[in-house]
């Protein structure tokens, strides 16, 4: 617009003082051109005229009947803008009243600084990986809760307890305080409640008790031949690990396999060993395989992990990887070079600072030199 255009429209809006804003009557393009003058001097533009543009620019677009999908439409702005007022601070919020309609962005909700237009922000980028986080860790059995009862069990066919490699599962396991029942894949497919069980239970020299318990119900039956530990007689069981059977006794059918079982250390139990960075050494038999004797090292601190070995006279192979609150989860990296892709081991801290601390895992694993392992253990860390 030149000088003489907008000299006229001043002087329009001085004769014109008398009437309401919403009685002048301009064009978009004047209207852009007065806002621009007035974003640089306030005092140069009568406030009548400026309200008037105001509300003519934030006039909404005539509806139109149905039209066929819009055409990409450059942005005006996207070289800087450097010559559009609409561009401009305060007034790139404000549409042209004639722009075609825009197509709404599928954004998640309340996303705070990112719903005033901070879309290409660092804050909004954050924001929006909040609320899609990376993918955690995959658990085979799914992760243990802070303070919650955890356990693992490999699941046969039979009441042997064993079976061939490839046919065994591992499944989640659970055991009453006092060794009455016991459940395998608790509301799982394979879900499996014993019945109520007496319980026998014998000192030994090494810090464990022996417990037998055994249960009929009609035809059903329940055994759990265990190496547990308690704080003395009468007491619940805090650890405890070995064998777990239920059948039918007039058809031979059944289920059995070997478990390792605890509580989780609790929350606070975690902030207290992360907040020392101490380093325990967690170590015990497997149950599957007596034979084969496990050392695993948890380094806790602002960034736990952990390093753990399993020694067999047949075989031995190394691995180690994060901690995540009480899970423990095995870098596929860090397995040593004797064992296959696809391995995994999964573990979780049961008992408190002070007490009975250990750690109940299942580990499933190909070696090149040593066949198809899988395995489930209790280890101890000492007192």
């Amino acid at each position: 617009m030149n000088f003489t255009r907008l000299t006229i429209i001043f002087l329009l809006a001085a004769w014109s003082l008398g009437a309401s804003a919403a009685d002048l009557t301009l064009e978009n393009q004047d209207c852009a051109s007065i806002l621009e003058r007035w974003a640089e001097n306030p005092d140069s533009v009568p406030a009548r005229l400026v309200d008037a543009c105001k509300e003519q620019m934030a006039q909404p677009a005539v509806p139109v009947a149905a039209l066929e999908p819009a055409p990409s439409i450059a942005d005006p702005c996207a070289e800087g803008g450097t010559g559009n007022v609409l561009c401009w601070g305060p007034w790139a919020a404000l549409a042209p009243a004639a722009a075609a309609p825009m197509v709404a962005l599928a954004l998640p909700p309340h996303i705070g600084d990112c719903d005033v237009g901070s879309g290409i922000s660092d804050r909004c980028r954050v924001q929006l990986e909040e609320l899609d986080p990376a993918p955690g860790p995959v658990y085979p059995l799914g992760p243990c809760e802070p303070g919650m009862p955890c356990g693992f069990a490999t699941f046969v066919d039979g009441v042997t307890s064993t079976g061939d490699v490839e046919d065994t599962e591992f499944k989640r396991f659970t055991l009453d305080p006092d060794g009455t029942r016991f459940v395998v894949d608790p509301n799982g497919p394979d879900e499996i409640n014993s019945v109520a069980m007496g319980t026998n239970v014998q000192p030994r020299p090494d810090g464990y008790e022996n417990m037998r318990a055994n249960g009929i119900d009609g035809d059903e039956q329940s055994r759990a031949i265990a190496r547990i530990i308690r704080e003395g007689e009468g007491a619940d069981i805090e650890l405890a690990a070995d064998i777990w059977a239920h059948g039918n006794r007039s058809t031979g059918a059944g289920n059995s396999g070997y478990f390792a079982w605890g509580v989780a250390t609790s929350a606070s139990g975690l902030d207290l060993l992360n907040g020392e960075g101490i380093s325990l050494t967690f170590t015990g038999p497997m149950s599957v395989n007596n034979a084969t004797n496990a050392s695993i090292t948890v380094n806790f601190g602002s960034q736990p992990a952990w390093t753990g070995n399993w020694e067999n006279p047949a075989w031995s192979f190394g691995a180690g990887g994060s901690v995540n609150g009480v899970n423990l989860l095995s870098d596929p990296a860090s397995f040593t070079s004797n064992v296959q892709a696809g391995s995994v081991v999964q573990g979780a801290l049961l008992g408190e600072p002070g007490g009975n601390q250990g750690i109940t895992h299942i580990i499933d694993v190909r070696l090149a030199d040593g066949g198809h392992i899988k395995d489930v253990g209790l280890l101890r860390a000492p007192r």
